[in-house]
């Protein structure tokens, strides 16, 4: 890595708190915690949610040899392109380079494609010219409600669970709240299924959708229900 270091402009920024960062780099940062879940290394150093994380913000400069980085995780690097490198770092636990993990992530696209570990071991995350390990899911409001992953292979399936709850507000209405997929408002999804069954007195429903492209959106909308006795009316809502 060093001989490649001389390519690239660096400024490096400390992580104190998130809300003091960036939107660019607080999606680095989310991604990089997401692959660092996945890596299956031989010895795995230990992150934690309040593990120090440093951030390198770097530019390809026009020095650019196509031909050296060919087969590399440098493939996709041409003249001005941004990229972000994530860096963990933990006092407790010595490595040989200092950190823990460096995650590099392609700027324009928060795509990460390399990663190097405190002995010096590297996981090239290239995409072999064709296709991307990883897709970057996004949530609506209500689903960030939850800890959904943010970062899935091509394809992955993941089960959305919710409950459908029903509450006395007075003796003659009842509240009824629930969450709703919208098919038309999501992106780079596929429904696959809908179920309900009954759960310690509630309704669990799940969702199950398939993730079929990068920048998928889920939407999926709290809705309420009012139910009167007195009227036998119902008013919805959707939040």
């Amino acid at each position: 890595m060093k001989n490649i270091d001389s390519l690239f402009l660096l400024v490096w920024i400390s992580c104190i708190s998130c809300s003091q960062l960036s939107p660019a780099l607080v999606k680095s940062k989310y991604t990089a915690d997401e692959i660092l879940r996945k890596l299956e290394f031989t010895q795995v150093y230990t992150v934690h949610d309040h593990t120090p994380v440093t951030f390198g913000e770097k530019v390809v400069s026009n020095a650019v040899n196509k031909e050296k980085f060919k087969d590399t995780p440098w493939e996709g690097a041409t003249a001005g392109r941004e990229f972000v490198i994530v860096e963990y770092t933990d006092p407790k636990q010595k490595t040989e380079w200092g950190y823990l993990y460096q995650v590099y992530l392609w700027k324009d696209h928060f795509l990460p494609f390399f990663v190097n570990r405190g002995d010096g071991m590297g996981l090239n995350l290239s995409y072999n010219g064709q296709s991307q390990p990883y897709y970057r899911v996004n949530y609506s409001r209500d689903v960030h409600l939850f800890k959904y992953p943010t970062l899935v292979k091509p394809n992955q399936i993941l089960c959305l669970m919710y409950l459908k709850k029903e509450e006395v507000v007075r003796k003659d209405k009842v509240d009824v709240v629930s969450y709703d997929f919208k098919a038309e408002e999501s992106k780079g999804v596929e429904l696959i299924d809908r179920t309900e069954e009954p759960y310690k007195g509630s309704i669990r429903i799940t969702y199950t959708i398939k993730i079929v492209a990068d920048d998928a959106w889920i939407v999926v909308n709290q809705m309420k229900e009012s139910y009167r006795y007195n009227c036998n009316t119902i008013e919805g809502t959707e939040k």
